[in-house]
């Protein structure tokens, strides 16, 4: 019977421990189930001030880089734009201002750039000259205390209304190149023209000349083929590239080697709007007519455009240059003018040629006639226009009529349109493409590689002459007066911004101007 007790308990112990062990094996397999889901929890709070903690941090970063922007000598315009880009974008704004700032990653070449132009100072000495007028007189100071460049008075300049004319005239002197041939274009382009001067090049290599030539890898990188490279190295020509693209790419690319210089012999030098492409002589049709122009100095200015050839030579060969051969070798003239080549970049502390343009424009009384493929600017050169037009002074502004760059075209036309009610005169040229960087008035001009945006003013390297020559002042106005005959004079009525949606679409392009 205790037997039966018994094992009735056991059977009743069993079914009890049977079924905890069940119930047991039902919660476990519940808290699995929900497991994932609380641990999900627990991360996903973790996450979230994590991610509420970055944010926070981020937007900090942002606040103190743009007061940091605010105290730096960008331009109002481009600080304007970095601080809407910080404060939108502020989870990563700073990351990309930090990386695009000049002192990272030209610091080094800032370093190379200051060590050369201190060991060349010997050949930049001021001369004693006398000038024409106030405003010469006080733009060769300012040209002096920028960048050391030299005001010199025995040189002749001509002017070349085109592409073709000013190529022709470069031909027929390195044909005659006896000691040296130097060579800086933004862009070298396999064509024609390049094939016609190299063939020239290497043939002045086998008579003993140093043919030495710059490029921009940037500016080259389309039509500048590694065959024709090679080509020019096995001729004995010096090739190097500005800023390489490969093997390293950089935000620093963004700096560019925009000039145009050719020195001959040291007798001769050019600088112009001009690159090496068959589209310059119009031997290829790219955007219309290609209207561009150029100077040929010789005489003692040229030792201007040969040092600032060797000091960028010396930057990229790294390689110490001995400068005394090729100095003082000009023919001096009687010309009493002065003539100023100047260059401008991020190896000079001063927008140095945008401060040429805003003297210029202050200085003029009569009329100021300016040429430019684009018209990106900022609210202190606007204004200068503004007044000058509205003291009764003839302000004149010539663009392309037909566009390399839709969206730049855009803002330039814009901006231009804006000061046609305060009485600029804005031509677009018909049918063509204008790339001429001209700036005249009554007392004179600057030809070269500036253009009148942002990016000449602080991203470029830009090279370029300011002069008072009678005869170059008059064939320049000449070319504007031909210009202005070709053109199409844009009124309130045939202004672009009169359309809505492209006003809108031009603000949100406004935006991102500084960087165009």
């Amino acid at each position: 019977m205790n037997k039966g007790k018994t094992d009735k308990n056991k059977s009743l112990y069993g079914r009890a421990v049977r079924g905890g062990r069940g119930k047991l094996k039902g919660l476990l397999i519940i808290l699995l189930a929900i497991l994932p889901w609380i641990a999900f929890a627990y991360l996903h709070t973790i996450y979230a001030f994590a991610v509420t903690g970055a944010l926070i941090f981020s937007f900090a970063v942002s606040l103190l880089t743009c007061i940091y922007v605010l105290s730096t000598n960008k331009n109002s315009q481009s600080k304007a734009v970095w601080i809407i880009f910080l404060l939108v974008c502020f989870t990563f704004g700073y990351v990309v201002f930090w990386l695009s700032d000049e002192r990272i990653f030209f610091k080094k070449n800032k370093k190379r750039y200051t060590a050369v132009y201190r060991q060349s100072e010997e050949f930049l000495l001021e001369n004693k000259i006398e000038f024409s007028s106030v405003a010469v007189k006080q733009n060769a100071q300012f040209l002096y205390s920028t960048g050391k460049f030299v005001a010199y008075n025995s040189t002749d300049c001509e002017y070349f209304p085109s592409g073709e004319s000013f190529f022709d005239d470069v031909i027929e002197r390195i044909k005659q190149a006896k000691k040296f041939i130097f060579l800086e274009f933004f862009i070298l382009s396999d064509g024609l023209l390049l094939d016609r001067i190299l063939e020239i090049l290497s043939q002045k290599v086998k008579e003993g000349v140093d043919v030495r030539i710059i490029y921009d890898d940037l500016g080259s990188a389309r039509a500048f083929s590694l065959s024709t490279k090679e080509k020019i190295k096995k001729s004995g020509i010096q090739l190097k590239a500005f800023n390489k693209m490969f093997p390293v790419f950089s935000v620093a690319l963004n700096y560019r080697d925009h000039r145009k210089i050719i020195v001959i012999d040291g007798q001769t030098a050019y600088t112009g709007g001009c690159n090496l492409a068959d589209e310059y002589i119009n031997q290829k049709r790219l955007h219309g007519y290609w209207k561009d122009s150029g100077v040929r100095i010789d005489g003692n200015a040229v030792d201007g455009f040969t040092i600032i050839f060797l000091r960028q030579w010396e930057v990229l060969s790294k390689v110490r240059e001995d400068y005394s051969p090729f100095f003082n070798l000009y023919i001096p003239t009687q010309n009493k003018f002065t003539v100023i080549p100047y260059a401008d970049g991020l190896d000079y502390s001063h927008p140095i040629a945008r401060g040429v343009y805003e003297n210029m424009i202050i200085s003029a009384n009569e009329y100021l006639y300016i040429s430019t493929p684009y018209f990106i600017v900022d609210d202190g050169i606007t204004n200068l226009l503004m007044n000058k037009a509205l003291s009764g002074v003839d302000v004149r502004l010539v663009l392309p009529a037909i566009p390399d760059k839709k969206f730049v075209y855009g803002v330039s036309r814009s901006n231009a349109e804006k000061l046609i009610e305060y009485g600029v005169k804005v031509y677009v040229f018909n049918d063509t493409f204008v790339h001429s960087k001209l700036l005249l008035t009554e007392t004179a001009v600057a030809i070269g590689s500036v253009n009148m945006d942002l990016r000449s003013y602080y991203q470029q390297f830009e090279s370029s002459i300011y002069t008072d020559d009678h005869k170059v002042c008059t064939d320049v106005k000449d070319d504007f007066n031909n210009m202005f005959n070709s053109s199409t004079l844009i009124t309130k009525e045939t202004m672009l911004r009169k359309n809505v949606f492209y006003r809108l679409i031009v603000g949100l392009m406004q935006v991102f101007s500084p960087f165009m």
